[in-house]
């Protein structure tokens, strides 16, 4: 009786310890799934600069000119003497072109003129008009100006003349008499020169608009992007906002450096859309752009995002019902279910003996590849207890690898999407007749990701290189100005003056 008393209490002895150690033991090898993120973000998307080189071809702009001001472009009648009545009539002629080129920050204009001047009134009578020999000769005049902007989109210049030279020196016969009129001359020049000035300023004025250029642009940059149809239709939309632009001469050409800010929007219905905080803008006034702010590439945020409900169904559909093998061992995967955890992004695999495991690790980007990456992707467990875990430690890296590239490819696909919206919403039949658009270098800079409780949220930063150049100017008439002259007062007054 005592002896089985005796092996009972042996018996009681070594059993409960060992229960309770193999309960211990299964107890610290659960794996506990990473605590889930509660929290719903409004993402801030930060807004875009779209950089743009405007430029005009100085040869254009001077061969507008000589379209536009040529032959016989100015006839003034002035007195030979303040005090006397004789009055000469001077035509100018335009048959050389004007010259335009860049000195530094400054167009020179070099404007070759024919002088033709006729005595047309006399104190002496018609007798000694019709005596008089007229002048024939030629003129270059060297003009000067700054180039600006304004806030109409207009390129604003103020010409002064520099200097001019006289081919030959204009000599007014009398009879056997000479009268050097260069003087005279020399002071109507620098008396009359706004007309001149005028002239050139008005006409660059007309012609060198960016307006026309920007509209197109601007307008479209603004219509929505439709980026998926599944499970419904979305769309990105920008709004701009404002832009500014600075003017720089080069030795052929005059650029504006422009830059223009917008946001982007995520929309579901383009209709209702235009009616409220997402209608286009119109193309506004132009501000100065700080020197500090001059910068070549553009810097563009792109938005997009995809919600665990369609990851998980896209995993499901890719590995759902898919058998992993190795060495003799197998596993079915029943159900996976990814969300973003205290970890980083988690993944439950539910397999077909009710056994889970969970792969934990963090979304990143890769610039080199410019592809997103899981990085510290792998599975949860005890390395204490790796026994236990044999079974996943044989194919656990297949199943990883296979998760990991269906995680990510639908991310691949939206960031390498990106930089073909940008290009095809601001280049879409640019390039035609009088606008030549190049988009160059476009290439994703960096991509900010955010994870809730319900999303995966993607913020795409782009640089771009824009140029935009002005291929043709519409001239329009020929011009010509004449006097108007008041006889009373024996004063001339030009037209347009």
């Amino acid at each position: 009786m005592k002896r089985s008393l005796i092996i009972i209490g042996l018996t009681i002895v070594i059993i409960i310890p060992t229960l309770f150690y193999l309960l211990k033991l299964n107890q610290s090898n659960t794996i506990h799934p990473p605590d889930a993120i509660q929290k719903v973000y409004n993402i801030e998307i930060p807004s875009s600069t779209f950089n743009f080189n405007i430029s005009y071809d100085i040869n254009n702009l001077a061969d507008y000119l000589n379209k536009k001001i040529t032959g016989i472009f100015l006839v003034k009648e002035l007195l030979i003497q303040q005090k006397k009545k004789e009055k000469i009539r001077v035509t100018l002629t335009k048959t050389d072109n004007i010259v335009i080129i860049a000195k530094g920050q400054k167009l020179v204009c070099i404007f070759p003129v024919i002088v033709d001047a006729e005595l047309t009134d006399s104190r002496f009578g018609k007798l000694l008009t019709g005596l008089v020999k007229p002048v024939h000769t030629s003129i270059i005049i060297t003009l000067s100006t700054p180039v600006t902007i304004d806030k109409q989109w207009c390129i604003v210049t103020h010409f002064k003349i520099v200097n001019h030279i006289w081919a030959v020196k204009p000599v007014l016969q009398i009879g056997p008499f000479k009268i050097n009129m260069e003087e005279r001359l020399n002071k109507a020049i620098k008396e009359n020169s706004l007309t001149l000035t005028s002239l050139l300023d008005s006409e660059i004025y007309k012609a060198a608009t960016l307006k026309p250029s920007l509209v197109p642009i601007w307008h479209d940059l603004q219509e929505p992007i439709l980026i998926s149809s599944i499970p419904n239709n979305l769309w990105i939309k920008f709004i701009c906002s404002d832009i500014s632009g600075k003017i720089k001469t080069h030795p052929s050409r005059i650029t504006c450096m422009t830059a223009m800010h917008a946001k982007m929007f995520i929309i579901t219905d383009t209709t209702a859309a235009s009616k409220t905080n997402f209608h286009s803008n119109l193309l506004p006034e132009l501000k100065a752009l700080k020197e500090k702010d001059v910068v070549d590439k553009s810097d563009i945020y792109i938005y997009a995002f995809t919600s665990f409900r369609e990851i998980n169904q896209q995993l499901n559909s890719f590995v759902k019902g898919k058998t992993f093998s190795a060495k003799g061992h197998s596993v079915t995967i029943k159900k996976i279910y990814a969300y973003a955890s205290t970890k980083g992004l988690s993944v439950i695999i539910i397999t077909d003996n009710n056994d889970y495991f969970i792969l934990s690790g963090n979304l990143m980007y890769d610039a080199a590849t410019q592809t997103l990456k899981t990085k510290n992707f792998d599975f949860e467990f005890n390395p204490k207890h790796r026994l236990l875990n044999a079974g996943v430690d044989l194919y656990h890296n297949r199943i990883k690898d296979s998760i990991e590239t269906k995680l990510v490819v639908k991310f691949n696909a939206l960031i390498q999407k990106a930089p073909n919206l940008i290009h095809n919403a601001i280049e879409k039949e640019k390039s035609g007749k009088v606008i030549d658009l190049n988009l160059n270098n476009v290439q994703i800079k960096k991509c900010i990701i955010i994870m809730d409780r319900e999303k995966i949220h993607l913020i795409v930063n782009i640089g771009m290189d824009a140029n935009l150049k002005l291929k043709k100017i519409q001239t329009g008439k020929i011009i010509r100005i004449t006097d108007r002259v008041n006889t009373n007062k024996h004063h001339v007054y030009m037209i347009g003056r």
